[in-house]
């Protein structure tokens, strides 16, 4: 059963290293053929996994000569650093890149406003949203005091350069940031804050054909004849966005630190530290791709050398419980929110901290109790065990102890008949002395 598990936990973990190892163009059609269009997938959250994956897609697009890309988008928002690297990448990419809220029902939500706004032509399906763009902490909250007037006037800045470079409503995408705006496909059309309303992506390369796109890379779109090549996120960045999600980082991080943390304090296990390990280096994939702050770090750490303390010293327990304690802390201080991230839910942090501090306490608690108990192996194992008459003790006959069949003789001289049950006393070379075993009595361990 243990080397079965090694085995798995092994493969997990060099599927999931091979996964993000893998080139990003493994699972694209990369035809070499001019008229083919990649439209490119961007669904979920605006993470470092996402900006990875549109990064790479849009180098690949160029490498083969795309005359145009598209990003299907569909996102509530993400990261502002995330965001910001997807922009310079769809403003550095040489073709022109025409950004689709879709399909009906999706949104260009927060960070999407500014993606949707770098794009070199903005379109939207007839039933999507755009908008709600303010910056919030990752619990919902306004940023407050100067921080939040600092990053508000950024943002909106941001998006009025981005906007008016493209020759599109600058004062309603400020509004989406300021105010919170959030407006329908004909609403945005109407304003004048995107260029198109398409129903399907062969109606949006139609009305491409003979488009005049504004902006740096000014030109009359010819999309007579393109193909549209679908390009998903490979596996290797859907492994990475889910990796990314703090709760799901942090929960790593921390059956990782006490897996090798039961792996030190009971050495010879293998298999908490194996899967710890592999926990740990999964979680630390995730977690580096976020801002994490120093404090949690810290208390995370502090909560693993309380945790081992408490399994080597006999603190009643006091100790275990300012570990999990750090633990609690060290798991909602451990990303910072105020630089548009999200943080550890307290409704994981807490629970999860609680369960697993409190299981490796229970586990310290016995290891400390077996070391303080004396070895016992060999004569001295038998000492005291509880045996079985086989054949008559007058004055030698034969018990059944620990598995074995042994010589024994009565230490009184009294005969045993077979059957009965006796008390080994003393080992003599190779003959066990017993006597009968007191009534209710026998081996109690």
């Amino acid at each position: 059963m243990g080397r079965a598990a090694v085995r798995v936990a092994a493969a997990v973990l060099a599927a999931a290293l091979l996964a993000l190892a893998a080139p990003a163009g493994a699972q694209q059609d990369s035809g070499s053929d001019s008229t083919t269009v990649p439209s490119i997938e961007l669904d979920g959250e605006i993470s470092p996994a996402t900006a990875s994956w549109i990064g790479s897609a849009l180098a690949d697009a160029a490498d083969e000569g795309a005359p145009l890309a598209i990003i299907r988008l569909d996102t509530p928002g993400g990261l502002d650093e995330s965001m910001r690297d997807i922009v310079k990448d769809i403003v550095a990419a040489p073709m022109p890149v025409v950004v689709y809220v879709y399909p009906n029902g999706a949104r260009a939500g927060s960070a999407g406003v500014f993606i949707t706004q770098a794009a070199d032509v903005a379109a939207m399906a007839p039933e999507t949203n755009i908008g709600s763009a303010s910056p919030i902490t990752s619990t919902g909250d306004d940023i407050g005091g100067t921080l939040g007037r600092k990053i508000t006037n950024d943002a909106s800045a941001y998006v009025r350069a981005l906007a008016t470079a493209h020759g599109r409503n600058p004062d309603l995408a400020e509004q989406m940031v300021r105010e919170a705006t959030n407006v329908s496909a004909a609403e945005a059309l109407d304003a004048g804050l995107i260029d198109l309303i398409a129903g399907d992506q062969d109606e949006l390369l139609a009305d491409l054909d003979g488009f005049e796109v504004k902006g740096p890379k000014k030109q009359t779109l010819d999309t007579a004849g393109y193909a549209l090549s679908e390009r998903d996120m490979p596996l290797r960045y859907e492994l990475m966005q889910i990796l990314v999600n703090p709760n799901i980082a942090y929960l790593l991080l921390l059956v990782g630190m006490i897996g090798i943390a039961l792996e030190v304090a009971a050495p010879g296990a293998i298999l908490p530290g194996l899967l710890g390990g592999v926990a740990f280096v999964l979680g630390l994939i995730g977690t580096l791709q976020l801002p994490v702050a120093a404090i949690g770090v810290v208390l995370l750490v502090l909560a693993v050398a309380l945790f081992v303390a408490e399994a080597h010293l006999p603190t009643g327990g006091f100790v275990g419980v300012l570990g999990i304690g750090a633990l609690i802390a060290g798991g909602l201080l451990l990303f910072k929110p105020d630089e548009g991230g999200s943080t550890v839910s307290p409704w994981v942090a807490v629970p999860v901290a609680i369960v697993l501090g409190g299981g490796l306490l229970l586990v310290g608690g016995r290891v400390l109790s077996a070391r303080r108990q004396g070895f016992r192996t060999g004569e001295d194992e038998l000492l005291g065990s509880t045996a079985t008459v086989r054949t008559d003790v007058d004055p030698v006959g034969q018990v059944f102890v620990e598995g074995a069949l042994w010589r024994a003789r009565s230490a009184d001289g009294t005969p045993i008949a077979a059957g009965a049950e006796v008390t080994v006393e003393e080992i003599d070379g190779l003959t066990l002395v017993v006597a009968p075993a007191a009534p209710g009595g026998g081996d109690d361990r």
